[in-house]
């Protein structure tokens, strides 16, 4: 064969090998499913540059430690979907949601993270007046745990202020996990505060973080108005149970 020839074939052979790998590269991106893609966007990773440091540390936090809670009543019949906030503390792993999320027992109790689930250990505490439950569960994979001693500030002169920042991820309408921005626009008498943000049947339990990345307190609820025309649900303004109500001490140290 000539030198001509012989360049000609290499080069060929050269640019298939090279059509071919980009072919396989293109046909597996191709064929990753929606499913995995929605998984890869969701990432804690996956963040706008938009945000100062604090802030993309709230919503790393947010983002990375939203489980969805799903429970199914004792009579088989219902099931409450919901979000909540997946916690370390001494070595044990634990979801802070609502209570009213809460309608079978600890055995019919799941928390989810797209594929991987973790189930119920035990209910830690159900308090049913204030509206919040700490479940001990099984470790969740694809899910960071955050530690409780550096998520929450437990000084009462750390108190949210109004239009701080907030931030949450949950499920709202079981669509998600979406992450939600926000500001804080009052407070309620009972010490609640009220959040300009979005929200839906779903939501409740989400952890609310500030902009310094400290969980400030979980959604109970939208707030309801009612005019002259009937009764209104106000989306856009959301009730949270603030964090100082949740009664950490003598549910984790009984």
């Amino acid at each position: 064969m000539s030198l001509i020839g012989r360049t000609f074939f290499v080069s060929t052979f050269l640019f298939l090998i090279g059509f071919l790998s980009s072919f396989s590269a293109t046909y597996n991106h191709i064929q990753k499913s929606p499913y995995q893609a929605k998984k890869s966007l969701s990432d804690s990773k996956n963040i706008s540059k938009a945000y100062n440091i604090n802030e993309k540390k709230a919503i790393i936090n947010s983002v990375s430690s939203s489980v969805r809670v799903m429970s199914v009543d004792e009579a088989g019949d219902g099931i409450s979907m919901a979000s909540g906030t997946y916690f370390i503390y001494l070595g044990k792993y634990y979801v802070l949601t609502v209570s009213h999320a809460i309608v079978g027992t600890c055995e019919d109790t799941v928390f989810t993270h797209f594929e991987n689930s973790s189930r119920c250990i035990k209910f830690v505490a159900i308090d049913k007046l204030q509206d919040y439950a700490i479940i001990e569960v099984e470790p969740l994979e694809g899910r960071k745990a955050l530690s409780l001693a550096n998520a929450i500030n437990f000084k009462m002169k750390k108190m949210p202020k109004l239009l701080d920042k907030t931030y949450y991820t949950g499920y709202p309408n079981n669509i998600g996990p979406l992450t939600m921005t926000g500001t804080i626009a009052g407070f309620a008498d009972s010490g609640h505060l009220f959040v300009n943000s979005y929200a839906w049947t779903g939501s409740s339990g989400s952890g609310m973080f500030d902009q310094n990345g400290k969980l400030v307190g979980i959604i109970m609820a939208l707030d309801v108005g009612t005019t002259q025309y009937g009764v209104d649900v106000l989306e856009n303004l959301l009730i949270v149970i603030p964090i100082h109500n949740i009664d950490w001490v003598g549910a984790l140290h009984r």
